[in-house]
């Protein structure tokens, strides 16, 4: 799962895998603009509001039970304060050659 920050409306992408979490950005100007949206950004990383992430999914009560569990298992790591979670900021992929 990701949040796509990379238009005018950020939203949360591929909300079936919650294996790993980052935010996609076209460039740090861009997201730093869009990061309101979201949460918010300190030192190079992003914080994404709980209740932005559980508002922005499907909302099943599986997809529900997963997400709580992510979020245990980020408290568990020190990714998770304040309602924020951590997540790493992934920029544009490489053109190709």
């Amino acid at each position: 799962m990701y949040v796509d920050a990379r238009h005018d409306h950020v939203r949360l992408a591929e909300t079936d895998d919650l294996t790993r979490f980052s935010v996609v950005a076209d460039d740090l100007g861009t997201l730093t603009e869009r990061a309101g949206q979201f949460g918010r950004l300190a030192d190079g990383v992003a914080f994404v509001r709980c209740d932005w992430i559980r508002d922005s999914g499907p909302g099943t009560p599986e997809w529900s039970a997963a997400l709580d569990a992510m979020f245990a298992f980020a408290e568990s790591s020190g990714w998770l304060t304040d309602g924020h979670v951590q997540a790493h900021i992934v920029g544009p992929e490489p053109s190709p050659a």
